[in-house]
């Protein structure tokens, strides 16, 4: 068959929802349209066949989860953002007209708990805006300073940025062990442009550099934040992240976890780096390697992975590890010997906790608490 271009236009589509072919409507999630909004927040639309009558169904300033009944009638949108807690609506699926609330987040028993704030900084371009989301402690006291935790995964087929209520919470329990706790996507993550994720491509550890400019950028705004300790935590490709932060600007990044990480991309599945390295192997998958530059390791550094992992396989671990040992790096290692890619149970709840006391010890310089409680 023929084929012809049905949207137009500088945005990303992230889903098609429903094709109704009687009717020669295609109903997409797409995000970025909207001048003046946040690009990662997602609406719902409809545009017919042959590219025309394109129509916003869910007109919030918000991040819309939707949900179309089988008949092509109606549809649930649960819109929030990270700040704003989530609204369940039922709307016409023509029109996008509400028909009646279903329901809306009640957090009144959450005392004294702000949400996250949304902050914008510049990235390396000099032109890109990047997104990122900031956590104070409860008992947040301007007056102090407040080392940085940075929870990365840089991917590049995902982004960080938390687009829902449902991820109000990610990085309030750092918040509350007395740090100033955020995420950010620099150049090379997903879901905007063609030309934003190019930046990744054969260059999947260069978007740490935007990283390190948004938290100057944010530090140069709230001076409690106290950029001379800085640390970063991540899991599989974001411990690739946290690890690299570590070797490649080690005078930022003081402190880092990095747990089942894949440390070299040579020695990862083929599927997921040759998407964004290439083929064949050449010097870029050399100079990216956390274990060629294990050399450069200045901070305190804590490697973990599950020894049955199948997915990243552990020996990326063990392998930067004899590097470390190689070049006479002091740094901390722990295997959980039954575990795979992902830690659970006891487990998970084991790591929690050591990764909270790593920080705690290494970034604050107090002791931390091991016997306690969990709620249930």
């Amino acid at each position: 068959g023929e084929e012809h271009r049905i949207t137009m236009g500088d945005y990303y589509i992230n889903s098609i929802e429903r094709i109704d072919k009687e009717n020669k409507r295609i109903y997409f999630l797409a995000s970025g349209r909207e001048k003046g909004r946040n690009p990662y927040y997602q609406h719902l639309y409809s545009i017919s066949f042959n590219g025309e009558d394109l129509k916003l169904l869910s007109g919030e300033d918000c991040n819309h989860n939707i949900s179309i009944s089988p008949d092509g009638s109606y549809f649930v949108d649960n819109y929030s953002t990270v700040n704003q807690e989530t609204t369940t609506v039922l709307r016409d699926l023509d029109s996008g007209e509400i028909l009646a609330e279903l329901g809306r987040a009640d957090i009144s028993q959450l005392a004294g708990w702000k949400a996250p704030e949304i902050f914008f900084a510049l990235a390396r371009d000099g032109l890109t805006t990047i997104y990122g989301a900031l956590w104070k402690p409860i008992n947040f006291d301007p007056g102090k300073k407040y080392p940085i935790i940075e929870l990365s995964y840089t991917g590049p087929h995902t982004h960080l940025f938390p687009t829902e209520f449902s991820r109000a919470f990610m990085l309030q329990s750092y918040a509350e062990l007395g740090f100033g706790a955020l995420v950010v996507d620099g150049l090379g993550s997903s879901g905007r442009s063609k030309e934003v994720h190019n930046w990744s491509y054969k260059n999947l550890g260069g978007g740490l550099e935007d990283h390190v400019g948004a938290i100057r950028q944010l530090a140069g705004k709230y001076p409690w934040l106290d950029t001379t300790r800085v640390g970063i935590f991540g899991h599989s490709a974001g411990g690739y992240d946290a690890a690299h932060a570590l070797l490649a600007y080690p005078e930022f990044y003081k402190v880092a976890v990095a747990s089942s990480a894949d440390h070299d991309h040579r020695m990862e599945k083929a599927w997921w780096p040759e998407m964004y390295m290439g083929w064949p192997v050449d010097s870029a998958y050399h100079l990216q390697s956390n274990i060629t530059m294990a050399p450069n390791l200045k901070g305190k550094l804590l490697i973990t992975h599950g020894g049955i992992d199948d997915n990243v396989n552990p020996s990326a671990t063990f392998k930067l590890a004899e590097a470390l040992i190689k070049a006479d790096k002091q740094f901390d290692m722990l295997i959980l010997p039954s575990q795979r890619h992902g830690y659970g149970g006891q487990h998970q709840r084991y790591f929690t906790k050591l990764r909270w006391n790593y920080f705690v010890e290494h970034l604050r310089g107090i002791e931390p608490i091991w016997d306690f409680k969990w709620e249930k």
